[in-house]
């Protein structure tokens, strides 16, 4: 069974900072379902600091977090970490889909 987080919910249009996204993550333990789909519908910004947040604690997780309906800036700022990530030898992933209506297992 898979539960589905609608994040505008829980954040309005834009994610901020890394408390947020940590305290957000202590709230998906709680969730007694192991597959859980992040829907981004409606967030149009996520810093920087949070994607990265993001990242490391999605690698940390036991939970599978299935990333769907990111827009293109959002998906940008992720691919960036990740990049940046990469050159700095670190290998935090996130597959996100920029196509609104497919969903991408990570």
């Amino acid at each position: 069974m898979k539960k589905i987080k609608l994040l505008s919910a829980d954040f309005g249009n834009k994610i901020f900072t890394r408390s947020i996204i940590s305290n957000f993550f202590d709230k998906l333990k709680n969730f007694k379902e192991k597959e859980i789909v992040l829907d981004f519908k409606d967030i149009d910004f996520v810093s920087r600091s949070c994607a990265d947040e993001y990242l490391k604690l999605k690698e940390k997780t036991s939970k599978k977090l299935v990333e769907e309906n990111m827009s293109d800036a959002v998906c940008s700022m992720f691919k960036l970490v990740e990049t940046q990530h990469k050159n700095s030898g670190i290998t935090y992933s996130i597959n996100s889909s920029v196509d609104k209506n497919s969903m991408i297992p990570v």
